[in-house]
């Protein structure tokens, strides 16, 4: 190892491969580089000494060369354009896995790439990413044509927000402009039908096929959605514990997948009437066939129970507006009045956040609710004589209840002769 006195320091350092390190001191700090030829050493402390003299002399700020290098760095990535850092950086997890590093369903996946077709229509998808400014996004927000509607809207806004989060978490640019709030989604009509009555309910149950009819009180009793419907193994119900475990769903495509959420996986307790009715439709089954079938008992696909079962059934029963969602909702509605806390509707919703529980808890415990609830208070707690109305309308309650319960003795009479 041979030292060459110069300003600074070049050093040969003798390996497999000879080395020129060149080194130098200043502000106490000691800088070094290495090369593979003596020229660029020598090349290299002589620019050195230029911006050292430079200091010296007032006319410049010597920084080391790693600062510079993160000067440059800044410099260049506040170059980067947005189109850029998006398909290079953000969008390869993004598209096809979930945070948690799951690989997303095909439904979800398809959802990414069409708020990704929407981002890249922005008219700052090839500005500098540093330069894209909140003027710039609400311009853009301004104009709901660009997404084809509300939600898209709200959804392609979430992606350029976390677009920004991550560009910011990573140094790419100082602060996101995306600070105003998610544009609102105005609430689905369907949100709006109002839940099936238990009369609406039986005329359904008994206008579908004996090998579908189940799915009526799986959706407004166990709150279940259409393809954790479709998806229900006999290995999924336990009539020991008279429990049902919901774990899987139907795939647009017809393949079982994870449930929509991880709330929605869970085990669910069926009252004994509902336990009664799956044992029957499980008898003569395997454990990996299907609870709801086409009446030859193959499997039915979700489309084909909503459109050749559900929704024919329901014409007979006069609710044309209904959805085979609006059965959780009927559940999540009845579950409310039978005394539901907004945690209890939580759970039984199986929601994955509590604002969708909060707005279906309020709706389901709304003006109706709250005129039930003072008038039964009142009744509790301040005595009063009841009016002649009163009393008749009771009598004409209480007439109508007795037959029924002696109708229903009848029948239970009749069975066992």
């Amino acid at each position: 190892m041979r030292k060459e006195q110069t300003w600074g320091t070049i050093i040969t350092i003798h390996g497999k491969s000879t080395t020129y390190e060149a080194r130098y001191t200043y502000r106490k700090q000691r800088i070094c580089k290495r090369f593979k030829d003596k020229l660029s050493a020598q090349g290299w402390l002589n620019s050195e000494k230029t911006l050292v003299e430079a200091d010296r002399k007032g006319i410049s700020k010597w920084t080391t060369p790693s600062e510079r290098k993160r000067q440059e760095d800044a410099i260049n990535r506040r170059k980067r354009l947005f189109c850029d850092y998006v398909t290079e950086e953000f969008v390869p997890n993004w598209l096809d896995y979930s945070a948690d590093g799951r690989e997303l369903a095909s439904g979800s996946k398809r959802k990414h790439r069409e708020y990704l077709a929407h981002l890249s229509k922005v008219f700052f998808w090839k500005y500098p990413i540093a330069e894209v400014s909140t003027e710039d996004i609400n311009r853009w927000l301004s104009n709901i044509k660009n997404f084809g509607g509300a939600t898209p809207r709200k959804k392609t806004f979430q992606l350029l927000k976390s677009v920004y989060e991550k560009a910011v978490n990573e140094g790419m640019v100082d602060r996101s402009p995306v600070t105003m709030k998610a544009p609102k989604v105005p609430k689905s009509k369907q949100a709006e039908i109002p839940p099936a009555t238990a009369e609406q309910l039986q005329i359904i149950y008994e206008n579908m096929a004996p090998t579908t009819r189940i799915s009526i009180w799986l959706g407004a009793i166990l709150d279940m959605r259409i393809g954790e419907v479709t998806a229900l193994q006999v290995q999924d119900f336990d009539g020991k514990t008279q429990t049902i475990h919901i774990r899987h769903s139907e795939s647009d495509d017809g393949e079982l997948k994870d449930t929509k959420t991880d709330a929605s996986h869970t085990t669910q307790p069926v009252p004994p009437i509902l336990a009664g009715l799956i044992n029957d439709a499980c008898k003569n089954k395997k454990p990996t066939d299907f609870i709801v079938t086409k009446p030859n008992g193959e499997r039915i696909h979700k489309n084909n129970l909503r459109d050749d079962h559900f929704n024919k059934a329901k014409i007979v029963a006069g609710r044309p507006d209904l959805h085979f969602h609006t059965l959780r909702a009927t559940s999540i509605t009845t579950a409310v009045q039978v005394g539901a806390s907004l945690k209890e509707t939580m759970q039984w919703g199986r929601h994955a956040d509590a604002k969708t529980s909060l707005d279906r808890y309020q709706r389901a415990s709304g003006a109706d609710r709250m005129r039930e609830l003072a008038n039964g208070i009142e009744a509790r707690l301040m005595p009063h004589e009841p009016t002649e109305a009163e009393l008749k309308q009771a009598i004409v309650e209480t007439k109508k209840r007795l037959a029924d319960l002696e109708s229903q003795l009848d029948a239970i009479y009749h069975q066992k002769r």
